[in-house]
Formats: structure tokens, sequence, C-alpha cells
């Protein structure tokens, strides 16, 4: 599905139901951001497939957590293309590990206390990408173009990042949702951080926010979110 044609962007959103992925177009390269879970590699592969066949250039991932990294090995010998993490998640990567965030709601936070004994699930545990390498601005921008910017957006997680495209949409990853209006993530290791990375993204004046789970959100609802929160 496609959620934005403009200044030589075109951005797909897959869909997959646990973890949006998005297919960012680019002159000659395309580049997928975050892998979601491994039951949905297929998912991910035909939502690949079906914007034409392009191959899929390089895969760029938001975070470390298991719903966003699960398949980067497996698409990664798929496509013949390298993985790229920020700096702070590359261990993780690396050794096919993470750690459950801690919860921010009630329901949450009993998820994270229950998530060793949930069968199937393993969410601390992954197929590592060994080869996987730091994503800095050099390497955005030599995919994605010189309107292409990072942006640390810590609090979900402290290895969390944004990827800007001509000041206009950010790919947000988890440092926010968008699922029966709430924009809080569920679960979210520092969340005074949380609130800063949304600061930050304000401040970039970003008018499309695309976060992993829920569907795209417009600037002015960030905004009612973020007042809410800091006069409460």
């Amino acid at each position: 599905m496609i959620i934005l044609s403009k200044n030589g962007y075109t951005i797909h959103k897959t869909m997959t139901p646990r973890c949006a992925c998005y297919i960012i177009e680019k002159d000659k390269y395309c580049v997928l951001v975050d892998t979601s879970m491994r039951f949905e590699k297929d998912a991910v592969a035909k939502s690949i497939q079906a914007i034409g066949g392009r191959k899929i250039d390089a895969i760029f991932l938001t975070h470390s957590h298991t719903d966003h990294v699960a398949n980067a090995q497996y698409l990664s010998d798929l496509f013949h293309c390298k993985v790229y993490i920020s700096e702070k998640g590359l261990a993780n990567i690396q050794q096919g590990c993470c750690t459950m965030p801690k919860g921010t709601n009630l329901f949450s936070k009993l998820i994270q206390r229950a998530e060793p004994q949930i069968p199937f699930y393993h969410f601390t545990r992954f197929q590592p990408c060994p080869l996987a390498e730091p994503l800095n601005n050099e390497v955005l921008k030599y995919y994605l173009g010189e309107s292409s910017e990072l942006l640390e957006t810590p609090g979900h997680s402290n290895d969390s990042i944004s990827i800007l495209l001509d000041n206009n949409i950010a790919l947000v990853g988890d440092a926010m949702v968008n699922i029966f209006g709430n924009l809080y993530p569920p679960f979210a290791d520092d969340e005074k951080a949380v609130i800063t990375s949304w600061k930050a993204l304000l401040d970039t004046q970003c008018e499309l926010l695309c976060p992993a789970h829920g569907n795209p959100l417009r600037r002015e609802k960030l905004i009612f979110s973020y007042q809410k929160v800091v006069s409460s």
C-alpha cells in the first residue's frame, strides 16, 4: 500500500498486522525499514514482490526488538543485501537477543511479567545478523539521498531511531503507536525519554509520522497527545 509518493520518494506500508514495515523507493535504491516477527516473513516478502519485483538494496532497523528484527537475516539472505541498525543496537542484532521492554500500563506490565512463560513467543531471542553494520547519516544518505536524516528517538528502547525524509515524513518505529486513538507506547524503558523524543519529532516539522503499530498519523495528532501528556 502506497502511503506517500512525493519529491522522489515512494513509500509503501506492508500489510503485516503484527508490525508494519515500510519500503522506501528513492531513485535507483529500494530500502526496507524493519522486518516484523518470524511468522510474518512470507507476508513481508510478498509485500516487497507486490511493488513490482524490485530488489531490496538495504535493510534499516529502527531498533533491536524481536518484532522489528526477527526476519532481518532471512531477508538479507533472500535479497543479498546488508542490514543496518544504530550503533547502540548493533550488539543485540549481531548476537540475536534483546530485552523485554517495560510495560507502561496494567495490561502491558502483565505481559512483561508473563513473557518468559508464554509458549512459542520467545521475545528476547531471534536469528542473529552477525554481519550487521552501524546505521548512520552517511549510510542513510547513500541510499535515500541528501534530504534524509536520522534522529535518535529513545524511550521505547535506548537504541531507537527515526528516519526523516524530505523534512516531511518520519518513520518512527515504536517511538509512538496509533492504536485506538492512543499514541503513547504500551512498552517503554524510559517514559520521560518518550516525551523528549516526541518533542524532538515535533521540532523537525514533519507532517506525517509512520509508526510500526497502527496507521500513519498527521502532525496535529501528535501535538494534541504531546500537550495532553505534558499538562497531566
